[in-house]
C-alpha cells in the first residue's frame, strides 16, 4: 500500500469502527422521508411526471389491444432493467411490496454517477466520495502513478484531503434532465417513407433536439437515447465532473484475487472497490442533497436489494435470425480478434519488468473480454435458449399480426431483419478483413493505385507516391509471424475462393509461405521500380501483373463494394429493429423493460443463492473461504495474496462477508453500481456476475444468474484491518 502525507495517529479508544449493531426496522416505504432534502431545482429540468406518462401509456396499449390482452403476460426475455423515467409501480407492489415515490427515485438517480466512459459508481458521502471498482479505474491510477512506484499493484492511501491525487483525463456524468422526445425524433416520418429517407430525416431531427438541448442548457451535456430500438426516444441531460482524485485503491490482488480463472464465477473472493473524489472549482463536491449511507452491515438473505447503474448493452429484442448470425459469424470473429491481441500482448510483456506494468491493464481488460464473449458464444450455441427466442419470437409475431393495424405496420420487419443478417454474413468478414493485414508489399501496393488515381487530389497523389516508397518492405522473425497468423485468420473467414485471398496465397498453402512467396514475386519492394511505374501514369500500373497490384486491385474492389453496401445495410437494419421496438412498445408499452443503453438503469432483486454444480452456491463467502483458497494454491498466481493480508491475517474476521449474489440483472457496463436497499443505503458494490449471467445479453432468465457483489463489511475489514484508513472510514460512517 503506497501513503500520501503523514500517517494521522490515532488510539484504540477512539478509531472509528463499524457498528455490529442488528439493522434498524424498516420504515414504510410508501411514505415519503421527511429527513430527505428535496433534490435541488436543477434536477426537474424537463422532468416529466412520472405516473401521468405511465398511466398514458397503459392507456394507449389497452385502446389498442383491450383489457384481457394488454394484461396477458408473456415471456420475452427482455429482463428488468428499468428507466427511471418508467418506472413499473405494479410489477414492485407485486414483486417486492414497495413502490419507489418520485422522491425516492430523483434521490436515488442523483446519487447514481456514470464513471467514465463504461462503469457505473455513486456517491457515498456528503463531500462527493465516489465508490466504484478498482477494475474500472486501475487504467488511470496507472497513468497517475509515478514511474518508481507502483500504485496499481500495490495499492494507495491518501492519508489527508490534501494528499488526493488528480486523475487526468476521468469524468463522472450524474443524470440530471429526462424528456420524451419520441415523437420529435419521428417529425416528418411517413409510412411510404423509404429506409434512407427515415434514416435521414430522424437524424435531421436528432440534430434539431440536440442544438436546442445545448442552446437552452450550455452547462449540461446532452444526449439522445433509443429505447426499444428506437420505439421511444429520451433526451438525457447530465452534469460532468471533470476533477476526479484518488483517495484510496487496495492491491491488485486484493480487488483481483482469482484472476481469470475466477473471472465470472462463484463462490468468489475478490474485494474490488476503490474510492475516489469529485471535485468542482477546486474543493469537494458539496453532495450532501444525494449520497448513499454506507452499511457496512448489508443485505440480509432474501431481502429485495436494488442496483442502480449503467448496464452497456444488451440485445434481447434481436430476432432469431439476428442471433443465429451472431452465434455463426460475428462473435467467433470477435473472439478471433481478442485471442491473437492477446497472444501478441502476453509474448510483449515478457520482455522486462516495465513492459509487464505498461502491458498490464490491457491484458487484464483483454483476458476480462475474452471471457466475456465466450460467454455470450456459448449463449446463443445454447439449444435451450435459443428454443425460448424461438418462442418468444412466435409469441410476438401472432400478437402483431393479430391486429390489423399492427400487422400492417410492422408485420413484415423479422424478414427484413432476417434478409439483413443474411447479407452481414459476408459483409461482417469483408470489412474486417479486406485490409492490408500488415503487409508491406500491400500497403505500397495500394499506395500506389492511390498515386495514380485522377480522381483525388494533387496533394493526396503526392502523398501517395511517397508514401509507396517509404519504409521496410521485407517481413521477418515474429513480425512475419504475426503478419501470417493474420493472413491465416483471413482466409478462413474470406474464403479460400475470395479473389484477394486467391491473389495473395497464389499455390502456396500456408500463409508464412504465400508471404514469402509474394516477396520473391513482387518488384514493389523496389523504390526505384515503384517510383517509376508511378511515373508511367495509370495506364501502366492498370496493365501491371505484379501479384501485389494484382492483390491490391481485388482488395481496392472489396473495399469500394463495403463503402457503398454498409450504409446501406446499417439504414435497413436500424429501421426495422426500430419497428420491432415500435411493435413491442405498443403492445406492452413501459411494462416491459428495454434493452440496455448505457445509460441509468434501476434493476430490482433479491439475495439468494443458486444450485451449481450438483450443489448449493451460498448466498455470501467469507474469509475462511478466501483464506482457504489461498492455501489451497499455495499462495500462487492468481490466488495470492498481498503481504499485508498474510501478516494481518490474524487481525481479520474470518467470518465476515466477502462477496455475496442477488438476482439483480446485470451487464457489462454495471461494473462499480451499487447495491442499496429500500432506505436507500449501500448494502453491496457490483462487480461481477456469474458465467451463467453472460448469455441473459440475449434472453433474460432469472433462475441461476446472479450479480456478484462486494459486501460492505469485506470493505470495511480492508479499511480498517488492512490499510488503516480511518479518515475514509470516518467519513462512510458520517462520523468525521
Amino acid at each position: 500500500m503506497t501513503w500520501r502525507g503523514r500517517p494521522r495517529t490515532m488510539s484504540n479508544s477512539n478509531r472509528c469502527r463499524p457498528k455490529r449493531s442488528r439493522r434498524k426496522p424498516r420504515r414504510n416505504p410508501r411514505v415519503n422521508d421527511t429527513g430527505t432534502t428535496v433534490p435541488h431545482e436543477e434536477t426537474r429540468i424537463m422532468r416529466k411526471t412520472l405516473w401521468s406518462r405511465t398511466l398514458l401509456l397503459a392507456a394507449l396499449a389497452l385502446s389498442l389491444l383491450g383489457p384481457a390482452r394488454a394484461q396477458q403476460e408473456v415471456d420475452l426475455g427482455l429482463g428488468k432493467m428499468w428507466p427511471f423515467e418508467s418506472i413499473p409501480a405494479d410489477y414492485f407492489e407485486k414483486h417486492h411490496g414497495f413502490v419507489p415515490t418520485q422522491e425516492w427515485l430523483d434521490a436515488v438517480r442523483l446519487a447514481s454517477i456514470r464513471f467514465g466512459s463504461g462503469c457505473s459508481s455513486s456517491f457515498v458521502s456528503p463531500k462527493g466520495l465516489v465508490m466504484t471498482n478498482h477494475h474500472c479505474v486501475r487504467d488511470f491510477i496507472a497513468k497517475a502513478c509515478p514511474p518508481d512506484q507502483d500504485w496499481v499493484k500495490n495499492g494507495f492511501l491518501a492519508k489527508r484531503l490534501e494528499d488526493e491525487v488528480p486523475l487526468e483525463g476521468l469524468t463522472v456524468q450524474q443524470l440530471v434532465g429526462m424528456e420524451d422526445i419520441t415523437e420529435a425524433m419521428n417529425a416528418g416520418i411517413t409510412p411510404e417513407d423509404s429506409v434512407d429517407t427515415i434514416a435521414a430525416k430522424r437524424q435531421a431531427n436528432e440534430e434539431k433536439i440536440l442544438q436546442k438541448a445545448g442552446e437552452e442548457h450550455p452547462d449540461l451535456t446532452a444526449r439522445t437515447v433509443k429505447l426499444y430500438q428506437g420505439g421511444k426516444f429520451e433526451l438525457y441531460l447530465y452534469k460532468v465532473f471533470t476533477d476526479l482524485r484518488l483517495v484510496c485503491s487496495p492491491h491488485l490482488q486484493t480487488s483481483h484475487f482469482g484472476g481469470d480463472p475466477d473471472n465470472f464465477t462463484y463462490p468468489r473472493f475478490g474485494i474490488d472497490f476503490t474510492f475516489c473524489r469529485a471535485y468542482e472549482d477546486g474543493k469537494p463536491v458539496d453532495s450532501s442533497a444525494y449520497y448513499f449511507k454506507f452499511d457496512p452491515e448489508g443485505a440480509e438473505e432474501g431481502e429485495s436489494v436494488f442496483v442502480t447503474g449503467n448496464p452497456g448493452r444488451t440485445e434481447r429484442l434481436l430476432t432469431y435470425a439476428q442471433l443465429e448470425y451472431k452465434r455463426d459469424v460475428e462473435l467467433p470473429m470477435i473472439l478471433d480478434i481478442i485471442d491473437t491481441r492477446l497472444a501478441t500482448m502476453r509474448a510483449r510483456a515478457q520482455a522486462s519488468e516495465e513492459a509487464e506494468k505498461q502491458l498490464r491493464p490491457g491484458i487484464l481488460g483483454l483476458e476480462n473480454a475474452q471471457k466475456a464473449y465466450r460467454g455470450y458464444w456459448a449463449g446463443v450455441k445454447d439449444a435451450e435458449l435459443m428454443a425460448k427466442k424461438k418462442a418468444a419470437e412466435a409469441e410476438l409475431r401472432r400478437r402483431v399480426n393479430a391486429d390489423p393495424k399492427l400487422a400492417k405496420l410492422y408485420g413484415d420487419a423479422w424478414d427484413a431483419l432476417a434478409k439483413v443478417a443474411d447479407q452481414k454474413r459476408t459483409l461482417t468478414p469483408s470489412l474486417r478483413y479486406h485490409r492490408t493485414l500488415g503487409i508491406p508489399l500491400i500497403s505500397r501496393a495500394m499506395a500506389v493505385l492511390d498515386a495514380v488515381n485522377e480522381k483525388l487530389s494533387e496533394e493526396a497523389r503526392s502523398e501517395a507516391a511517397s508514401k509507396a516508397t517509404r519504409g521496410d518492405a521485407h517481413l521477418e522473425g515474429g513480425r512475419l509471424a504475426a503478419v501470417a497468423t493474420n493472413l491465416e485468420v483471413a482466409r478462413r473467414w474470406l474464403g479460400s475462393d475470395d479473389a484477394y485471398i486467391q491473389a495473395l496465397f497464389g499455390n502456396a498453402e500456408k500463409a508464412e509461405s504465400a508471404l514469402r512467396g509474394l516477396e520473391k514475386r513482387s518488384r514493389l519492394g523496389d523504390a526505384a521500380f515503384v517510383q517509376g511505374l508511378i511515373e508511367k501514369g495509370a495506364g501502366a500500373v492498370a496493365a501491371s501483373d505484379d501479384p501485389a497490384l494484382v492483390a491490391a486491385r481485388a482488395l481496392r474492389a472489396a473495399i469500394d463494394r463495403n463503402k457503398q453496401l454498409q450504409p446501406e445495410v446499417a439504414a435497413a437494419e436500424n429501421v426495422h429493429k426500430a419497428r420491432i421496438g415500435q411493435a413491442v412498445f405498443a403492445l406492452f408499452g413501459t411494462s416491459v423493460s428495454p434493452d440496455a443503453t448505457g445509460t441509468l438503469r434501476l434493476s430490482d432483486g433479491k439475495v439468494r443463492g443458486f444450485p451449481y454444480n450438483g450443489t448449493i452456491a451460498p448466498w455470501f463467502t467469507t474469509f475462511y473461504g478466501l483464506y482457504g483458497r489461498n492455501v489451497a494454491f499455495g499462495n500462487k498466481h492468481p490466488f495470492d495474496l498481498p503481504e499485508p493480508w498474510l501478516a494481518n491475517k490474524d487481525k481479520i474476521d474470518l467470518s465476515r462477508p466477502v462477496d455475496f449474489v442477488a438476482t439483480n440483472d446485470i451487464i457489462g457496463g454495471n461494473s462499480g453500481s451499487p447495491v442499496i436497499d429500500k432506505d436507500r443505503h449501500v448494502v453491496g458494490l457490483v462487480f461481477d456476475g456469474n458465467i451463467e449471467m453472460l448469455a441473459n445479453n440475449f434472453f433474460y432468465r432469472g433462475d441461476i444468474p446472479r450479480s456478484v457483489n462486494v459486501h460492505p463489511a469485506a470493505i470495511m475489514e480492508a479499511l480498517t484491518k488492512i490499510y488503516g484508513a480511518w479518515r475514509l472510514v470516518a467519513e462512510l460512517l458520517g462520523q468525521d
